[in-house]
């Protein structure tokens, strides 16, 4: 995590816990502090991602959570004996299965054309109520079409799991619809048919993004 410690494994309770030996300073005390610090935030985020990729190649995993932090190997242990019944059910849940993201976005319509403003102020208000309306369709609940549930109603036909998108990307311009799915890796063929179904359905209408294999990332709950 730290660009210099190995990532190392460590037997917690019959689970194999993939630990890093880093500064207590820098990723204990500091933590908030750094966690602002976006440059910073990047580089061991990245990091953190791809240990957790190379470590689902071999095998199921539960990420943990990113800055999560134990200042000896016994608070490890005791910590993963004391919630040892709920990780194996959830190691279970997700062992032969990985996420996807599916985004749903609609093609851009031709915009209506504006009269020309009489006056700089006039401009200015055009400009400030387009802009109001923006914001206040981005905070209003979105209520995905019945076409766009067709597609929601057959993944979760195959999916083990779905989780909703979160609000980061909520803001992208023409996102109608956007969710995680935990996807048995048997079923990657049904998942493709799907997609590659509505996308020809949609043509010219709406365009699917999808991205995965992840790690579970959305569907580890202890």
């Amino acid at each position: 995590m730290d660009g210099a410690a190995t990532v190392e494994p460590l037997l917690c309770a019959g689970f194999t816990c993939w630990i890093s030996r880093v500064s207590r300073s820098v990723f204990a005390e500091q933590i908030s502090s750094n966690m602002e610090d976006l440059d910073w935030l990047a580089t061991t985020g990245v990091r953190h991602q791809r240990v957790v990729s190379e470590l689902v190649q071999r095998g199921a995993v539960l990420p943990a959570r990113f800055g999560t932090v134990f200042h000896t190997e016994e608070s490890l242990t005791h910590n993963i004996s004391a919630r040892k019944r709920a990780l194996l059910k959830s190691l279970l849940h997700v062992a032969d299965a990985d996420e996807w993201g599916i985004k749903v976005f609609m093609e851009q319509q031709p915009q209506p054309v504006v009269a020309a403003a009489s006056s700089g102020s006039d401009y200015l208000r055009r400009k400030a109520v387009a802009l109001r309306h923006q914001v206040e369709q981005r905070k209003r609940p979105r209520t995905p079409s019945a076409e766009v549930q067709k597609l929601a109603a057959a993944l979760e036909q195959i999916a083990l799991e779905t989780a909703p998108g979160g609000k980061v990307s909520g803001g992208q311009a023409g996102l109608e619809w956007q969710v995680s799915i935990l996807l048995p890796r048997h079923r990657q063929e049904q998942f493709n048919a799907i997609i590659e179904r509505f996308s020809r359905l949609w043509q010219n209408q709406r365009r699917i993004e999808f991205t995965g294999p992840w790690p579970p990332y959305s569907f580890v709950k202890v």
